[in-house]
């Protein structure tokens, strides 16, 4: 994989940018990153009322850490389990 960005540009600033925008405007953040460069999420998550995760080691400042890939994968198939759940008659 390989990033993209402007000098000077951060993950932060993008995610800052995207909770503006439709369909993200008004909505709950929730991100799950795990390098470094995640890290400037981690640290606006508070500004937008919004949630971070860490995967693979302990970041600060996120609600939460998983400790592998899979990890996150069985979390967001609970998830949508629970919303399958929710929804049936």
């Amino acid at each position: 994989m390989f990033e993209v960005k402007r000098p000077g540009v951060n993950k932060g600033e993008a995610v800052r940018h995207l909770m503006k925008l439709a369909p993200f405007a008004g909505r709950k953040a929730v991100f799950i990153g795990d390098d470094v460069t995640d890290e400037s999420v981690f640290a606006i998550m508070p500004d937008l009322d919004g949630l971070a995760f860490s995967v693979g080691r302990r970041a600060k400042g996120v609600a939460g850490h998983f400790d592998a890939p899979s990890d996150v994968r069985e979390f967001l198939a609970h998830l949508l389990d629970d919303e399958r759940d929710a929804t049936l008659p």
